[in-house]
């Protein structure tokens, strides 16, 4: 007779008719326990796997990634397989690698694989599903062990977390760096990832940024002169140097807002400023500017900041329009400035060509009364596109509330309600099939109630909007009642402008 391969032994194993069977491992953050390393659980399921006579066909691993969570992409990954028929066995080295959180561990294991039919075990704790979800090892029956061990898994979570901000705050105590990344200047040393040392190009940057201020130079010039010579910002030099992730890129030109950070940040003094009492310790590393020059620069902007602002109050009005004036040459915020000598009345100008060049943007100027009046016109052709009738709101409310109580019954206290037909189940009460199909019924009418809640909270929202639109069209109300309903206000060249309104109105 034709010896069998490794997979038709692994297809027939134990009468249970399955796919390729996959090892799942997952190593979090804080363990760093060589029992729990990505080699060791591999090895354990690889035995467990060889004394079973079932082949391996893929790992899924997860690196990094807490037990508390199943949002880790080499499990989704797996559940995507999983959903596709592509897997017919899932074996972990123990079920805290599985999931640490105990209602989704236990769904997993109790309902999601065996309505998929797929097999899990956990060698460690000797739990294999092979024979259904009312597998029994021995004489112990495994549910009632596998939800106390999941339970424990919880806890130990839990109790990981608590430990790692206790153990991030004593070190931030002691002076060590514990930020993702070092400071735009700086870069953690090689030798002790916890200290940080100055980055000799980054640095230069950063010493030549505090030396102009301290010569007296405003941080626009600063600003200016950064983007003029090409300077890369600090999320370009670490993209360069191979920063990777989510994070912010910018527009890629310097601005006053990097530029402040950078000149108040008194980690450039050799100090850090860490942890959840933010504690200060000096002399942590080596400094990019002395604290007398630095306390100098500070004194100098918190100075100019009080005469703009005691300016401002003695002889300004309020800037109803602040951050939604927008170039359309350029795309940068417009500022808002007084009329010359001091005439009461206002203007908005791009300051691009200032920072950055005259050749980036024309520095667009428009006079305040003249947005105010293209937003008076635009709110009645806004209307004039949108009107409703109280009658209308009234009756579309009317329908949305209904809807809302007729899921509610279906809905009304899901978690208790499932977590009862869930205990039938497990008492052969009823089949799989209608636990699942009643589950379905009870989410569907909360996200319908849940969609109908948003939707009425929109429509009357978008009506007390109207009514006050309507109010400021006839100079009832002033024009500061509906800017919150204004996304921007776009100056084109020739000062044509345009009023955008949120798109939920």
């Amino acid at each position: 007779m034709a010896r069998k391969s490794r997979k038709e032994k692994n297809m027939a194993t134990n009468n249970a008719i399955f796919r390729y069977a996959a090892g799942y491992i997952r190593l979090s953050v804080a363990n760093k326990d060589e029992a729990c390393s990505v080699a060791n659980q591999k090895l354990i399921v690889e035995r467990w796997a060889a004394q079973q006579e079932i082949a391996i066909d893929r790992f899924y691993i997860d690196e990094n990634y807490s037990g508390s969570s199943f949002k880790r992409p080499a499990f989704q990954e797996m559940l995507l397989d999983i959903d596709d028929g592509k897997i017919g066995c899932v074996i972990v080295k123990d079920l805290s690698r599985l999931g640490r959180e105990l209602i989704s561990t236990s769904y997993y294991i109790e309902e999601y694989f065996p309505s998929k039919k797929v097999r899990f075990v956990s060698v460690n704790d000797q739990f294999d599903t092979v024979d259904g979800i009312n597998n029994r090892i021995g004489s112990s029956p495994s549910r009632i062990r596998i939800p106390i061990t999941n339970a424990f898994n919880e806890q130990v979570s839990l109790d990981i977390s608590h430990k790692t901000h206790d153990i991030l705050d004593m070190k931030a105590q002691r002076g060590m760096f514990i930020g993702p990344r070092a400071p735009f200047g700086y870069r953690k040393s090689t030798e002790n990832k916890f200290v940080i040392e100055p980055d000799p190009e980054a640095a230069a940057i950063v010493k030549e940024i505090f030396t102009m201020a301290a010569e007296g130079a405003g941080i626009t010039a600063i600003v200016r002169y950064l983007n003029e010579n090409d300077i890369p910002t600090p999320i370009q030099y670490a993209r360069s140097n191979g920063l990777e992730g989510n994070y912010d890129d910018g527009d890629g030109v310097w601005n006053t807002r990097s530029v402040k950070y950078i000149l108040t940040n008194r980690t450039y003094t050799g100090a850090l400023v860490q942890g959840k009492e933010k504690r200060v310790v000096e002399g942590a590393h080596a400094p990019l500017v002395d604290s007398e020059t630095f306390d100098s620069i500070q004194k100098s902007i918190q100075e100019k900041a009080f005469r703009i602002t005691a300016g401002h109050n003695a002889s300004c009005t309020e800037n109803i329009l602040k951050g939604k004036v927008i170039c359309g040459y350029c795309g940068s915020k417009m500022q808002r400035r007084r009329g010359t000598n001091h005439a009461d009345w206002y203007f908005f100008t791009c300051l691009t060509n200032n920072r950055v060049g005259v050749d980036h943007c024309t520095g667009m100027y428009v006079r305040e009364e003249d947005i105010f009046s293209a937003i008076y016109y635009q709110v009645k052709s806004f209307l004039d596109a949108r009107f409703i009738s109280k009658g209308q709101y009234e009756a579309e409310k009317e329908a949305l509330e209904q809807e809302i109580a007729d899921c509610k019954d279906i809905s009304a206290d899901p978690s208790e309600r499932i977590r009862q037909y869930y205990e039938r189940l497990v008492m052969k009460e009823i089949s799989l099939s209608e636990f699942q199909s009643f589950k379905k019924n009870v989410y569907e009418a909360k996200e319908r109630m849940d969609a109908c809640v948003q939707a009425l909270e929109k429509h009357e929202q978008r009506y007390r909007q109207f009514t006050k639109m309507l109010k400021v069209r006839d100079k009832k109300l002033p024009l500061t009642e509906i800017v919150d309903c204004i996304e921007k206000i776009t100056v084109h060249e020739g000062k044509t402008i345009t009023v955008t309104w949120f798109r939920d109105l």
